[in-house]
């Protein structure tokens, strides 16, 4: 008998639901597999390619497929609720991780608040949660650099940088730049443990843009860019292109040719709305594949 094909979830990235009797993602056109281990339980992906991510005490995508068909939510074990569309997200972030925690890969809904029934954690779940996040600050962040010794040269700027290495087992565009983004956020947003700014990664959306848009001139008449927010934020400084082109230069050692940029929306925290009151917001992550590294670039100023 011929399986029907259910479709369980759909917008203008993602199509969620049952193909041929298996559960399935389509990610901006890319296929994944959905299956689940019962007694970890561990949900994997698995791409066209056979490459599989482990999302361990993640869920049964039948069984929440079943939940979302009824318009009903999900909540995870670590007290997190999920829409479809949430779900999607969770899956785009962690697929192509080979293996990861439920706990890291819901850092893609930044400090979202939990279900008020969460489930309450005990020493190990504690533990995990901990050894997840010291790996993310100190195996995805790149705190000594060249770069930041220059940077502080500029003590007038209103930019904010974080490098991150690629976790990735390789760049894949978007996916890649997200990940990168959320753990910038996770770096910039959050000091000891505190929220300074809220935010949602899993609300951010992206194009793919030129290095030659990147670098462009100085419009005052146009949209906040990246060389506008160095030369002339709020509060005037007396930087010139030649100390752009200088920052940039150790910023990008090997050069421009192998830069993939994305420039993001920003609406998906606090720290952008002093820049919506007028000066503007700048979210941008470049991938620089000659160093296997992104660079997250963030400003937002008022008077």
């Amino acid at each position: 008998m011929k399986q029907k094909n259910i479709e369980v979830y759909r917008d203008n990235r993602y199509i969620l639901g049952i193909v041929k009797g298996l559960a399935s993602i389509i990610i901006s056109g890319n296929e994944y597999k959905l299956t689940c281990h019962p007694y970890e339980p561990c949900l994997y992906i698995t791409d066209k390619r056979g490459r599989t991510t482990a999302v361990h005490n993640s869920f049964d995508p039948v069984a929440v497929f079943e939940r979302f068909q009824e318009g009903r939510t999900v909540t995870s074990i670590t007290g997190f609720e999920y829409t479809a569309e949430d779900f999607c997200r969770m899956v785009d972030y962690a697929a192509n991780m080979t293996d990861i925690q439920i706990d890291e890969a819901e850092k893609i809904f930044g400090d979202r608040t939990k279900h008020q029934k969460a489930m309450p954690e005990n020493k190990k779940k504690e533990k995990l949660w901990e050894e997840n996040n010291i790996r993310a600050e100190s195996g995805m962040i790149i705190k000594n650099d060249p770069f930041f010794d220059l940077i502080h040269r500029y003590p007038d700027s209103v930019i904010d940088f974080c490098l991150v290495m690629n976790e990735h087992r390789e760049a894949t565009g978007y996916h890649s730049h997200w990940a990168a983004l959320t753990a910038a956020c996770n770096r910039l947003f959050v000091d000891d443990n505190e929220t300074i700014w809220h935010y949602n990664v899993g609300k951010a959306d992206a194009m793919e843009i030129s290095t030659e848009e990147l670098f462009a001139s100085e419009d005052k008449s146009g949209d906040l860019n990246y060389r506008m927010a160095f030369l002339s934020p709020p509060h005037t400084n007396s930087y010139q292109d030649e100390d752009f082109d200088r920052m940039n230069a150790v910023l990008f050692p090997n050069g421009t040719k192998d830069l993939e940029v994305y420039k993001w929306t920003t609406d998906w925290s606090e720290y952008f709305d002093d820049g919506h009151e007028w000066w503007g917001t700048l979210c941008l992550t470049v991938y620089d594949k000659s160093l296997d590294r992104f660079v997250v670039i963030m400003a937002s100023a008022t008077d």
